[in-house]
Parts: C-alpha cells; sequence; structure tokens
C-alpha cells in the first residue's frame, strides 16, 4: 500500500561511547526538525565499468553505494537552531522515520553523523523563512525497520526500544 510523507519525521540523540561499530540505538530520542523534506538515506550504488575488448558494448558491476552529506529542510525555528547549533562538531545518533504513523511503521534507517543548521536563502519577498540542516554521515545509513520500535511522547520526545529478538 502506498503511503504518503506526513509525519516523517528525523529524531536523534547524542552519540556516547568511542566505537562507531558498536552503536546503542535505543534510549530518549528528540525530533532534529519539523521537516519539509527528507533525502534519502544512501545514494544509488556506484557504477564500475567492466567491459573487455571482447564485449560489443560497455558492461558494469554494482559499486559501493554513495552516502554523501544529507541536507533537510525545515522551517526557521529558533528553537531547533537553536538545538542544532548545540550539537556543531558532537556526533549524534540519526533515525529516519518513515510512515503516516510517526513513528516509522514502513521504514527505519539509522546512523551516526555529525549536523550543522543554518538559515536558507531567501527568494522572495513573500516566503517562510526556512532552515537546511545538513548532516555528515559518520556510519554507514542502515535499515532498522524490524529491529526498533519507536513510542511519541507526544512533544517532540521519542523512546526507542529495541525488538527482541531483533
Amino acid at each position: 500500500m502506498a503511503i504518503t510523507s506526513y509525519l516523517s519525521r528525523i529524531i536523534y540523540k547524542e552519540f556516547s561511547g568511542d566505537d562507531l561499530q558498536d552503536v546503542d540505538f535505543t534510549g530518549s530520542w528528540k525530533l532534529l526538525v519539523r521537516a519539509k523534506t527528507i533525502p534519502a538515506p544512501v545514494g544509488a550504488p556506484n557504477t564500475v565499468e567492466s567491459t573487455t575488448l571482447e564485449d560489443a558494448a560497455q558492461t558494469y558491476e554494482m559499486g559501493i553505494q554513495t552516502s554523501d552529506s544529507k541536507e533537510f529542510t525545515g522551517n526557521l525555528e529558533k528553537a531547533y537552531l537553536d538545538g542544532i547549533d548545540k550539537l556543531k562538531g558532537k556526533r549524534v545518533c540519526l533515525m529516519q522515520l518513515y510512515g503516516t504513523d510517526g513513528i516509522g511503521g514502513e521504514a527505519k534507517y539509522a546512523y551516526v553523523a555529525q549536523v550543522t543548521a543554518t538559515p536558507s536563502n531567501i527568494g522572495g519577498v513573500d516566503e517562510i523563512v526556512e532552515m537546511t540542516v545538513t548532516a555528515i554521515p559518520n556510519t554507514v545509513p542502515a535499515k532498522c525497520t524490524d529491529d526498533y520500535t519507536v513510542a511519541d511522547g507526544g512533544n517532540g520526545t521519542f523512546t526507542v526500544t529495541e525488538v527482541s529478538g531483533g
């Protein structure tokens, strides 16, 4: 069944620990920004040319997926801008939640990143001023839809728990 983008979200919690290979995604989280746009967690894989002089046309092998910086857009809101500014230089756990339930019922992707936010360009006189949140991934975004349950606290807070056997 198709879904709309309504209540797709990005939530975060500060990263604790030293090992990026052993990340604990459980615990208390907050809404990063009331997003208007959310980019794909990972991009399409690179193509690696494998053509030989024997081939009638170019051939390729699938390479690694790309995971460039991600830009989330939201309305410029001081509380979110200030909150993200306090995270500058720190690593945070991010979880992108997809689905109209607001808790990632259709898909969840989690990773560690560093984030920053700035007001966006203003293109005219009759516009809502937006902000851009940039996330630089420190780990590969991984699909974790069936591994974690997200509970919405109702006030921009969330609790993430691991599914038994997940």
